[in-house]
């Protein structure tokens, strides 16, 4: 026997449903009982029909109704399903015998029920209760025809007046085989049915799982998603895209994608489509820098637009893929940056060096004659003149070198909060005039730096924020320290200052050296910052809004625990060797 033949031998498990279904069954056949004896009993026919047992009829149907109520309520709380079974079966034939029996024997208008019997219990058990409930309603036939025969029904004539019993075996046989029929009918399509309910339910729980699957992958893809019809208008958005983009689902679904990205329209006109028969648009990044409209944050972003196919290779529609590449971005401006900090320095090494051998000679030159007795009063003042400029060009020539070739420094634990009092000390007067600068230090552990170069790097951003509110009045300088969630190995410094800020095109080039929109200074003050930040492993960024506000942000490193200071100290982001710049020098 196959496994397939095995499996419709099996008993099916009677679920709720199932119950609620056999339940709602039997009392429409209750139902169409009661109608049809109604029917029988108004017209003449009625009273041959039911003759001795009229009065038995309500009974029957009542308790037909009692025991539709019973199989569901009931009995599943007494029995196991397998009982369950058992008893239903036996109470349908019980109950169909008597109804054959009331309602005239062989003659009876319902002989058919034992066929409903039949398939109820195909309904219920399968295949093999079927057979069951066939051989119980063939042998529930055969006796009823046996006592109707020889005339043991009250009521009812034997048929043995107008019947032989060669025709009273064959009409046996003939319902017998009929019944089995339709048990081998009815049990394979219930076991069909049954079959095809596991198979359906084993799909939708793979289904469920690939699709909790493909949810859980498009969830944990770092890249933003975002889906649209043909027409571009989105269908669907994944969390990356949400948090990168700061909106809704309920805000951008059925808008169309442009609408997200009006810099696109911008660059290439509108309104812009993608192009489906240039397949270029399948590959191609667009490099978009992109306002956010929640926060007004800027970002880099690549957008690549891939067409998606259905089963049957036609396109239903859009997947815009948005990768953030503002941090790529700005790393590859510090790695240029770097690379020209570097040539720069190289340059002004070398500049130094051809600088200072006849600085020094003219030096000695002026010195030697300023000892001698002058004639005038205006060779007086051209030879100081010459001394003052001199000392000038003096003092840039060590700028130059202390930017090209700092000394090497000597990181050690240092508790930055102090280091700030001490700094901030310097300038609570500022040009003869009180400064209002205001220290917000909150509790952040040792960083690891050298004392010099940081007071270094404090005093410089100190300076440079109390220099650019000189112009707006009284100077207000805010300086802060704080630990953030986003960098746990680094401790945050801000300077905030409220000066005429700076503009969106100079913004980029504070690091460089030589650059400085004062009238006075030569710009290194920024550029040396810069190079002690990055050299010690640190970090520094700018913000500004003209007129409003400027922030420097400095991102300085945690000094490692004791026990684990050296292996630390070599696993750290950007390793390399920490290097003093010389004493302050002002922007």
């Amino acid at each position: 026997m196959t496994a397939m033949s095995k499996e419709m031998w099996l008993p099916l498990t009677i679920d709720r449903s199932r119950q609620r279904w056999l339940f709602i069954l039997r009392l429409l056949i209750s139902s169409f009982l009661a109608l049809t004896f109604v029917l029988l009993y108004i017209n003449d026919r009625g009273a041959v029909v039911f003759g001795f047992w009229s009065p038995y009829i309500a009974v029957v149907l009542f308790v037909s109704y009692l025991l539709s109520f019973f199989h569901y309520y009931v009995l599943p709380k007494l029995c196991r399903t397998g009982a369950q079974i058992v008893v239903q079966m036996c109470c349908d034939t019980l109950m169909a015998s008597t109804v054959i029996v009331l309602t005239g024997g062989f003659d009876s208008t319902y002989n058919f029920i034992f066929v409903v019997v039949v398939i109820n219990s195909a309904f219920l058990g399968g295949l093999r209760i079927s057979f069951i409930a066939a051989t119980l309603s063939a042998m529930a036939w055969a006796a009823i025809l046996d006592l109707h025969y020889y005339g043991y029904l009250p009521g009812l004539p034997p048929l043995g007046i107008y019947m032989g019993s060669t025709e009273l075996a064959l009409n046996i046989l003939v319902n017998t085989g009929a019944t089995y029929l339709v048990a081998v009918l009815s049990g394979h399509l219930s076991t069909q049915l049954d079959l095809s309910s596991q198979a359906l339910v084993s799909s939708q729980t793979s289904l469920d799982r690939l699709s909790e699957l493909n949810d859980n992958i498009i969830r944990s893809i770092d890249s933003g998603l975002i889906t649209t019809d043909n027409e571009g208008l989105i269908l669907s958005i994944n969390p990356a895209a949400r948090e990168l983009l700061k909106v809704s689902p309920s805000s951008v679904f059925g808008t169309h994608w442009s609408q997200l990205f009006p810099e696109v329209d911008k660059a290439f006109g509108p309104p812009f489509e993608i192009d489906r028969a240039d397949s270029r648009h399948q590959r191609m990044g667009l490099m978009v820098k992109h306002s956010r409209k929640a926060d007004g944050g800027e970002l880099e972003v690549e957008l690549s637009f891939l067409t998606l196919k259905d089963a049957r290779n036609e396109d239903w529609g859009n997947l815009l893929v948005i990768k953030d590449q503002t941090a790529m971005i700005q790393m590859e401006s510090e790695i240029k940056r770097s690379e020209h900090m570097a040539a720069v320095g190289q340059l002004a090494a070398g500049l130094a060096h051809e600088i200072r051998t006849p600085l020094a000679s003219m030096s000695g030159s002026w010195h030697m004659i300023l000892n001698q007795a002058l004639k005038t009063e205006e060779q007086n003042r051209l030879m100081n003149i010459i001394g003052r400029e001199m000392d000038r060009l003096e003092e840039l020539v060590e700028d130059f070198l202390s930017f090209a070739k700092p000394t090497a420094g000597n990181p050690q634990p240092l508790d930055l909060n102090a280091i700030i009092e001490d700094q901030a000390h310097i300038f609570s007067s500022w040009k003869g005039q009180e400064a209002d600068i205001e220290i917000h230090l909150n509790d952040v552990p040792k960083v690891f730096f050298d004392y010099g170069q940081i007071s270094q790097v404090i005093f410089n951003l100190i300076q440079n924020a109390m220099e650019a509110t000189g112009t707006n009045g009284r100077p207000n300088v805010i300086v802060e320290t704080g630990a953030s969630a986003l960098t746990p190995n680094f401790v945050t410094m801000t300077i905030t200052d409220n000066g005429s800020g700076i503009s969106e095109e100079n913004i980029k080039r504070v690091f460089e050296p030589f650059f400085t929109t004062k009238s006075k200074g030569h710009g290194l003050g920024l550029a040396m910052v810069w190079g002690i930040i990055t050299r010690g492993n640190g970090r520094i960024s700018v913000r500004s809004t003209p007129n409003v506000l400027t922030t420097f942000t400095v991102l300085l490193p945690v000094a490692p625990r004791p026990a684990a200071k050296e292996s630390e100290a070599q696993t750290a982001p950007l390793a390399r060797s920490p290097v003093s710049a010389g004493p302050p020098v002002a922007p």
